[in-house]
């Protein structure tokens, strides 16, 4: 069975801000750094985190 997963969790390498996945609201949320309301947010994907879990 394969499972296919999202990130719980990420951050602007440009603003620094950090936000979480509420499973409740179905949405990302604004952890304690809110950043650049202007930034074009470029999120921390390094390529280390695989969505399918065997």
């Amino acid at each position: 069975m394969v499972e296919i997963r999202a990130p719980e969790e990420r951050t602007c390498t440009a603003c620094g801000r950090s936000e979480y996945w509420d499973e409740d609201a179905e949405n990302w949320r604004v952890d304690d750094e809110v950043g650049d309301v202007y930034c074009v947010h470029d999120w921390d994907v390094t390529g280390s985190f695989t969505p399918v879990e065997k």
